[in-house]
């Protein structure tokens, strides 16, 4: 089997979600606001570290990016953005496509969020104990991740400001108090660790094999409905799906 950490995670979390999004292969036609926030976070700085400029159309990605440039570009260099990796682990393949590899070989992901990034916070503890960390190490064989967070900006538009003023207010806002708003964390973890995530990694394989040909093995845990403060993306079709259906909010890949 060939799967990556988001598959697994998936499997985990909820076999019936990832029935859905990996068997069955569904994508949900819309995105969340948040998500395409994120998405066009990445995209401009894949453009960044190829060499292109950044394109500036006066919205929260725009701003995002420009702090990025200004505190954390200059600290390492990407030499591969958007890399595929792969590692065979017994009889299953490990892989996925990371943000980047920095100069000295490492990791580099960009992540967004909402939520406070201050050191010893409650991100900087989940993005810690995140297996999605050993899997990195795992391909890599290297025992430490860079982690380039950028807190999306809380402050609004206001009424009569124009996008161009409420673009510079976002960039005066990462100015102030900088280190709560966008930072880089180092992750390392030990030989051990990673060695028990190789371990864990073929078992899990072989239970999402089992569960692909048997399907009274794919339930539903209903403590990830509201994952992440929003619905599942599978909730309008959870309750009674039929695979031989056509559904709108749906794409077959």
């Amino acid at each position: 089997m060939r799967a990556s950490i988001s598959r697994i995670k998936t499997f985990k979390a909820c076999r019936k979600k990832w029935y859905f999004s990996y068997h069955e292969n569904l994508v949900p036609i819309s995105t969340p606001d948040a998500l395409e926030t994120g998405k066009a976070y990445h995209v401009r700085l894949e453009a960044l570290e190829n060499g292109e400029p950044l394109e500036n159309d006066f919205s929260k990605d725009a701003a995002m990016a420009a702090a990025y440039e200004k505190y954390i570009f200059p600290k390492f260099k990407v030499i591969a953005a958007e890399a595929e990796l792969e590692k065979r682990i017994g009889e299953h393949i490990l892989h996925g496509f990371v943000d980047g590899l920095s100069e000295d070989g490492y990791i580099v992901e960009h992540k967004t969020t909402s939520h406070d990034i201050s050191e010893g916070g409650e991100y900087e503890y989940n993005l810690l104990w995140d297996e999605q960390v050993l899997a990195y190490m795992s391909l890599t064989g290297k025992r430490k991740v860079y982690y380039t967070v950028c807190r999306k900006p809380t402050i609004r538009q206001k009424k009569d400001e124009t996008d161009e003023q409420f673009y510079q207010r976002m960039v005066v806002w990462y100015d102030e108090d900088t280190e709560s708003k966008i930072r880089v964390f180092v992750v390392e973890r030990t030989d051990a660790e990673v060695e028990q995530f190789e371990r864990d990694f073929e078992s899990i394989c072989a239970e999402m094999q089992e569960a692909e040909q048997e399907s009274g093995k794919v339930y539903r845990n209903t403590c990830h409905c509201n994952s992440w403060g929003r619905r599942c993306e599978y909730s309008s079709i959870c309750m009674n799906y039929k695979p031989d259906a056509d559904y709108i909010e749906f794409v077959k890949e």
